[in-house]
């Protein structure tokens, strides 16, 4: 090898090993292999479709834990490094119902909601990249907050979230509670507030042989003056309740979702086993 190659090739062994590491990732960029770049490390350049973790919040913003870490977290409290979020303990959980599918409401022969004469009212929002399942209602400030926290999920895992459950007013509640019922469901089996179940049940007897419409009419009455004295059957009544599908999750996808819930801050994450979500509480 002539005296100046050597030379070079000398000097390029003294780069250090990050600009080396960046030099072979962006030759893997322009290659089109990006699938194993999140393991290299890349000072100092930005590569397309490759964007860097952002700055997390402060731990204080992270959702505060109730209870014992719950198994499903991937780690026990000796492993979990310090300040790391967790979600609350299934026991202190507000009552968190999920909502009937479209067709065990056409089971219950329920008319489609629209047939109501009463759209649950939503606030304009862009379609977030999240799935929202059908008849979830999001208000627009809480939808944003869920915009946030899946970015960062995405980020770390390459997946969306998908939103089970909503914000609810007391016609959609009436709605799911009339379903459970026409199916067979105990109610006081699932609801915690037996005195509030049983209102709600004895407007459903009542009302019995009436077109559904007309029950679920006589359901939300009752369950409206609840809410006015204070009294929440579910907790999808109140505002900025939330649940999230954690059962496709692996221990690697809870973690990365419960960092990125803390990454936003004023988010409260409990997780619930029956069935198996996170039930968000979003200020």
């Amino acid at each position: 090898m002539p005296p100046t190659r050597r030379a070079a090739a000398k000097e390029r062994s003294k780069e250090p090993p990050h600009r080396l590491r960046a030099l072979a990732a962006a030759l893997l960029c322009a290659a089109g292999c990006t699938e194993k770049l999140e393991s290299v490390e890349l000072p100092g350049i930005d590569l397309p479709g490759l964007d860097g973790p952002k700055a997390s919040a402060p731990a204080s913003a992270a959702p505060r834990a109730q209870g014992a870490p719950s198994a499903a977290g991937g780690a026990s409290a000796a492993a979990r490094p310090a300040g790391a979020p967790r979600a609350a303990a299934a026991a202190s959980r507000p009552d968190c119902d999920e909502l009937p599918s479209e067709e065990e409401e056409r089971r219950a022969q329920l008319p489609p909601l629209t047939a109501l004469g009463k759209a649950v009212p939503t606030e304009p929002w862009n379609p977030p990249p999240y799935e929202v399942l059908p008849g979830v209602t999001l208000p627009a400030p809480i939808a944003a907050k869920l915009e946030r926290i899946d970015q960062g999920y995405a980020r770390r895992t390459r997946e969306h979230l998908v939103i089970t459950s909503g914000t609810r007013d007391a016609n959609r509640q009436a709605r799911a509670m009339f379903t459970k019922l026409r199916l067979g469901e105990d109610l006081l089996k699932l609801y915690r507030n037996k005195a509030a179940v049983q209102e709600i049940t004895k407007a459903y007897r009542a009302s019995s042989g009436k077109p559904p419409e007309r029950v679920v009419a006589a359901m939300e009455a009752v369950i409206q003056d609840q809410i006015d004295r204070g009294v929440y059957v579910s907790a999808h009544l109140r505002r900025g309740a939330v649940d999230v599908r954690n059962r496709t999750m692996s221990p690697k996808e809870k973690r990365a979702f419960l960092e990125s819930a803390s990454e936003v801050g004023g988010v409260l994450v409990i997780e619930e086993t029956t069935p198996a979500h996170y039930h968000l509480q979003i200020d």
